[in-house]
C-alpha cells in the first residue's frame, strides 16, 4: 500500500510539472512581441550611442569657440541731439516703474535703484520726499501701488536752449492698503533729463534732474495736445507771414 501511494504521488507531481511548463510557454508567447521589440531597441541603441559619442568628440575637438564681448563704453560725452527719443523714453519709463509700482517688501530696494538715475537737484528732493516720507508711509501702512503707463500719450519734448529733454509719462495709479484697493486715479509724470560724461555704469550719460507729478485724465491730456498743436501751427503761420512781409519790403 505504501509503495502504491508513493507511485500515485510521483504521478501527480509529474502532472503538475507538465502543467507548469505549459503555463510558462503560454506566458512567454503572450509577451514575446514586447520582448522582441525591447531586444530590437537595445540593438539599435548601441550603435546610436556610439555615433552620438563620436559626433560629440568631433564637435569638441574641431569646433571654434567664439565669445562675443560687448564693447566697453569709452569716456566721452553725448549731446542731447545725438541721442534718439527712444533712449530718453526708456530711462523715463524705468524710473516711473521703480517709484510708482511697488510692494512694501521691495519698495526700499526699488527706491535705492531709482537713486542711481538721479542728479542734483532731483537727488536731494528724492532723498527728502521719497526715501524719508514716502518710504516710511509705505512700510508702516503695508501699501502697494501699481502704475499702468498709457504708452499712447507718452511724449518727448526737447529744449535745446536749456540743454534738457522732458518726457511725459501718463497713466493710471492703483493703490492697495493691505488687500483693500483704493479708487484709481490718473497721473502724469514729467521726467526732465540731461546728459553728463558717460561712464561704465551709464552708457549714454543720461541723468534725471527733475521729476514732477500732477493729476490729469487722458482726455485732458488730449485737449492739451490739441491746444499745443494749434498754437504751434498759429505761431508757424505768423512766422511765415512776417517772413513774407519782409521779403515784399525788400
Amino acid at each position: 500500500m505504501a509503495k502504491k501511494a508513493i507511485k500515485d504521488d510521483l504521478r501527480q507531481l509529474e502532472t503538475v510539472d507538465g502543467r507548469a511548463g505549459a503555463d510558462t510557454l503560454k506566458l512567454w508567447e503572450s509577451y514575446r512581441d514586447q520582448a522582441l521589440m525591447w531586444r530590437a531597441i537595445a540593438l539599435l541603441q548601441m550603435p546610436a550611442t556610439a555615433l552620438a559619442i563620436a559626433a560629440a568628440l568631433i564637435m569638441y575637438f574641431f569646433a571654434d569657440t567664439i565669445i562675443e564681448v560687448p564693447q566697453r563704453p569709452q569716456p566721452g560725452y553725448y549731446s542731447l541731439k545725438q541721442l534718439p527719443d527712444s533712449e530718453f523714453i526708456s530711462v523715463a519709463t524705468e524710473i516711473v516703474n521703480l517709484i510708482a509700482s511697488y510692494q512694501p517688501t521691495v519698495a526700499r530696494t526699488q527706491f535705492r535703484t531709482a537713486r542711481k538715475y538721479l542728479w542734483e537737484p532731483a537727488l536731494s528732493v528724492f532723498e527728502e520726499e521719497m526715501m524719508n516720507k514716502e518710504l516710511r508711509a509705505v512700510e508702516e501702512t503695508s501699501r502697494s501701488q501699481l502704475f499702468f503707463i498709457n504708452t499712447r500719450q507718452v511724449k518727448v519734448e526737447r529744449y535745446p536752449d536749456l540743454d534738457v529733454v522732458v518726457v511725459r509719462v501718463p497713466g493710471t495709479r492703483q493703490k492697495l492698503i493691505g488687500r483693500r484697493p483704493l479708487p484709481p486715479d490718473e497721473l502724469v509724470y514729467y521726467i526732465k533729463m540731461t546728459t553728463i560724461p558717460r561712464n561704465v555704469h551709464n552708457e549714454y550719460g543720461i541723468v534725471i534732474i527733475d521729476v514732477k507729478r500732477r493729476q490729469a485724465t487722458s482726455r485732458e491730456i488730449d485737449i492739451e495736445d490739441q491746444q499745443a498743436a494749434w498754437e504751434e501751427a498759429e505761431a508757424r503761420k505768423k512766422e511765415e507771414e512776417m517772413k513774407k512781409e519782409n521779403e515784399d519790403k525788400k
